[in-house]
Parts: structure tokens; C-alpha cells; sequence
């Protein structure tokens, strides 16, 4: 008793002690806690009375620095609570909007690729200009033969004006013929255009297997996001269910209004998802219209499990590793080399021989008189001021830029190869354990469902939508995971070169 009056006197004396006191004594003896619980509870109520009419703010004072200034009752604000609970949605959703032109699998779409795809059409045309430029270069060692013909027409004095044909105009006509003897540079020019040729073929494979993995991945992600739209709205309903049965639990008279704003708000949140997924959708269908060359929006009518088996079955189980761009850069270096050739080749002379035949003679009327020519060239290359020189040291330096590109590509290719290898292992691994997580939350879902109807002791309405979350999001997870194991899967074929469908089939 006599800790408990000097608790009372210090509260009497100074307001700040009172909770400081109490809390010293319940902590010295439990009995006398319950004696200074209820002391305290009977002095509260008058000197909360006394004080709410006394103190409206904070004082500023020196004096009253570091006093306490209770909160009274009167100074909480409470929100009326409204009439009803906010209005919820609780229309199932409408079902997944249809694409506007759906392909029935791989095949089809391989086929739409190889026809419209804008990165496949510049790179056949470029293949069109390596075989004219080889054209071009023949045209350097093939005679050459060309034809002239002259009129001249003098008018006649009495009539200047007048277009006649008189015995003043003349005509001649001549034939000439240009042959190459001896152009070494220029027969090396049309191997170095066979090369530019096969530089060509391997750019078009290059772009044909970087567009087909690109291709691949997309329709892949199609499929996953159609899938997931569809999860959405079995969230949907699966969140009116929940709200049905708090309801009905709220009805049998256990729970209360908090319970009810609860399932609605999950009902709300497993709603809001459903226009961004369907968003994400449709622009995964954009996309992948755009990669053949297309407006709209394109689908794929086969489930994801379905498109791997036949995008796999597409490439073959061949070994051969082929990187079109690997061998790309080592033909880059073989051109490097025969341009270094080529300014050697100036150095070299050439040899041209020249034949001409001509009729020259009044015109339209004759006599004409003919004659012919022969005559042989030879260019010998002194002296250009160094410019050969010059050319030869850029070539040179060229070449080696090409070496070293060697290098840098196969780096990549083996790093990138074996990133690719690696992904499928972590994808599997990533899968089992969200596959794990699914079938737990599932689990979950269910004995909450049955704990929260039968009305388990300690279940509450909490739990019930707790478990809806965590399913809705182990659902999501997994399949993000199953598109990336699919995606690593279908990828390392066209990563490793080895895709015997980009390599046979017709563009």
C-alpha cells in the first residue's frame, strides 16, 4: 500500500508521472499491479474531465516545454460509417477477346515469315546486288563493242529554212571492239565478287535463324500470356466465391462488416489485373504480326506444351554446329585479304587490243568509203604519287580489323551458347520449385476454404482471402517460369546453329 500512495501523491503532484508510477509497481508485484490498474482507472476519468476543457493545443511556453498533454476523447474524430459497403463488380468477366487472324501452329507461321518478313526481304536483295556486282566485274575481262553512226546535214543556199536531203550532207558509220588481253586485276575482281557472293548467302542464314528464334520466343510468349489471361479470370471467379461465402457465413451470424469490405476488396484486386494482361496480350499478338510483316493482331492456336514439341521437331536433333555469323566473319577476313591483293594488282601492267570497221560516204546516196583498224595497248603503272602505297597500308589495316572480329564473335557465340545451355537448367530448377509453391498455396487455398465453411476455431475471414492471394500469385509465377523454360528450350537449336529447318528450308 505504501508503494501505491506514493504512485498517487506523485500523480497528484505532477500529471506526467502517473503512467511511469503504474508501470514501476506493476513491474515490482503482480498484486499490487491490479491494485494500481484500478486506482488508476478511477483517477483518469475526473482528471481527463478537468483537463479537456483546460488544454485545446500544445503550448508553446517555456514553462510547459516538457509536460505532458493528454488526448482526450473529445479530440478523436471518429467517420461515420457508411449506409453500405462500397458497390463491387461481381459480374463474371467477359471471356478472352479472339485475334483478329489465328495460325494454326509453327509450320504455318514459319511459311507467313519466310514470305513477308522485312528483314528477309533486304537481306535477299542484298544477296540480288553481290550477284551483280560479280556481273559487273566480268565486265572487265569481256570485250566491250560498241557501234556509232553520223549524219550531218548542210542546208542548201536557196532555201535555209528546209530540211532536204542534198548532195552537201554526209553519214558515216563505225564499229569498234575493245578486248581485254591481259587484267589481272580485273579476273581477281571476279573472285573477290564470288566471295561478296557467299558473304551474302551467309548474312540471309544469319538473319533467317535470328528471326526464326525471335519468331519463336514470340509466339511462345503468346500462348503464355493467353494462358495467363485465362488464369486471371478464374481468379475472378474464384474471388466470387469467396465473397459468396463470407456472405453466407455473415448471414449464419459469424464475422461481421469488416469481413465483407474484405472479400470485396479481393474481388476488386483480382479484377484489376485482367485489362493489363489482356493489354499485354494483344500487344504480344501486335508484335509478333509485325516480325512477317504484318498489320493487326496475329494468334497462334495451339497451347504452349503443343508449339515447343513442334518448333523442336522443326529443328532436328542434328550436331553439326554452324553459326552463319561466325563463318560470316571468317569469309570477311578472306575479302580483307584478296582487297590488299587487289592494290597489288594495280602495280601489275595490262594488255587491251582494239579492232574498228567504218563507211563513210554522202549521205543516203554513196559512194562510201570503208576502212578498218586494228591496234594492242599496253598500260604499264609507274609512278601515282604514292596513292597505291597508301591503299595498301588501309587494306592491310583492314585485315586485321577482320582477324580481330574473328575473335570477337567466337568469344560471343560460345559465351551466348553456353548462357543458352545453363538457362535450361536454371529454368527447370526455377519451375519445380514455383511448381512446389502452386501446389502448396493450392493446398492452402482448399483447407482454408473448408476451415473458414465449417467454421474452425481460429479460421477467420483473413485467412480465407489470404490464401486466395497467395494462390492467385504462385499461379502467376508459375506460369512466367513455364514460358521461360519453353522460351530456353526452343532457343539453344538456333543459338548453337544446329536448326536444320532455318538451314533447309526455302525462303
Amino acid at each position: 500500500m505504501l508503494g501505491i500512495e506514493t504512485a498517487l501523491d506523485r500523480c497528484g503532484r505532477n500529471d506526467s508521472s502517473l503512467a511511469l508510477a503504474v508501470t514501476r509497481m506493476a513491474l515490482l508485484s503482480p498484486r499490487a499491479a491490479a491494485g494500481v490498474a484500478i486506482v488508476s482507472l478511477g483517477l483518469l476519468a475526473p482528471f481527463a474531465s478537468a483537463q479537456s476543457n483546460a488544454v485545446t493545443a500544445p503550448s508553446t511556453s517555456p514553462s510547459s516545454a516538457g509536460s505532458f498533454v493528454p488526448i482526450t476523447p473529445s479530440a478523436v474524430v471518429i467517420p461515420p460509417a457508411p449506409s453500405a459497403p462500397p458497390p463491387v463488380n461481381e459480374s463474371h468477366p467477359a471471356p478472352l477477346a479472339p485475334p483478329g487472324r489465328a495460325i494454326a501452329g509453327w509450320g504455318s507461321l514459319w511459311q507467313e515469315f519466310g514470305r513477308g518478313n522485312p528483314d528477309m526481304r533486304v537481306a535477299l536483295d542484298e544477296m540480288e546486288r553481290a550477284e551483280a556486282a560479280t556481273r559487273i566485274a566480268w565486265g572487265g575481262v569481256l570485250p566491250n563493242a560498241s557501234g556509232q553512226v553520223i549524219f550531218s546535214h548542210v542546208p542548201s543556199s536557196g532555201s535555209p529554212g528546209t530540211f532536204i536531203i542534198g548532195r552537201g550532207d554526209f553519214m558515216a558509220a563505225q564499229l569498234s571492239i575493245t578486248a581485254p588481253l591481259v587484267n589481272l586485276r580485273g579476273i581477281h575482281a571476279i573472285g573477290t565478287a564470288r566471295v561478296s557472293e557467299d558473304i551474302a548467302a551467309l548474312s540471309l542464314a544469319d538473319v533467317r535463324r535470328r528471326v526464326a528464334v525471335a519468331l519463336a520466343r514470340q509466339a511462345l510468349a503468346i500462348a503464355a500470356a493467353a494462358k495467363l489471361a485465362n488464369i486471371d479470370r478464374v481468379n475472378v471467379d474464384a474471388a466470387l466465391d469467396r465473397l459468396d461465402l463470407t456472405r453466407r457465413r455473415i448471414t449464419a451470424g459469424v464475422g461481421d462488416q469488416r469481413d465483407l469490405v474484405r472479400a470485396q476488396q479481393d474481388l476488386a484486386t483480382a479484377r484489376a489485373v485482367i485489362p493489363g494482361d489482356d493489354e499485354a496480350l494483344r500487344q504480344a499478338r501486335e508484335a509478333l504480326a509485325q516480325l512477317i510483316g504484318q498489320t493487326g493482331d496475329l494468334g497462334i492456336g495451339a497451347d504452349p506444351q503443343a508449339l515447343e514439341q513442334e518448333m523442336l521437331r522443326f529443328c532436328g536433333s542434328s550436331n553439326e554446329l554452324v553459326r552463319p555469323d561466325v563463318e560470316m566473319a571468317k569469309v570477311q577476313v578472306v575479302i580483307a585479304e584478296r582487297n590488299v591483293d587487289d592494290i597489288l594488282l594495280k602495280f601489275a601492267p595490262t594488255l587491251s587490243a582494239s579492232a574498228s570497221l567504218s563507211a563513210a560516204g554522202p549521205a543516203f546516196d554513196g559512194p562510201y568509203q570503208s576502212g578498218w583498224s586494228l591496234g594492242a595497248v599496253l598500260t604499264i603503272p609507274l609512278y601515282d604519287g604514292g596513292v597505291r602505297y597508301g591503299e595498301r597500308r588501309d587494306r592491310v589495316a583492314l585485315v586485321d580489323e577482320a582477324r580481330a572480329n574473328v575473335i570477337k564473335t567466337q568469344v560471343g557465340v560460345e559465351i551466348e551458347t553456353a548462357q543458352a545451355r545453363r538457362a535450361i537448367g536454371v529454368a527447370e530448377d526455377a519451375m519445380v520449385s514455383a511448381r512446389e509453391a502452386r501446389d502448396l498455396a493450392r493446398e492452402y487455398d482448399r483447407l482454408a476454404r473448408i476451415a473458414y465453411a465449417n467454421g474452425a476455431a481460429g479460421t477467420t475471414n483473413f485467412d480465407l482471402i489470404d490464401a486466395g492471394r497467395q494462390l492467385r500469385a504462385a499461379e502467376e509465377t508459375l506460369v512466367v517460369r513455364e514460358l521461360d523454360i519453353a522460351k530456353a528450350r526452343v532457343s539453344l537449336p538456333f543459338i548453337e546453329g544446329r536448326c536444320e529447318g532455318v538451314k533447309t528450308s526455302g525462303s
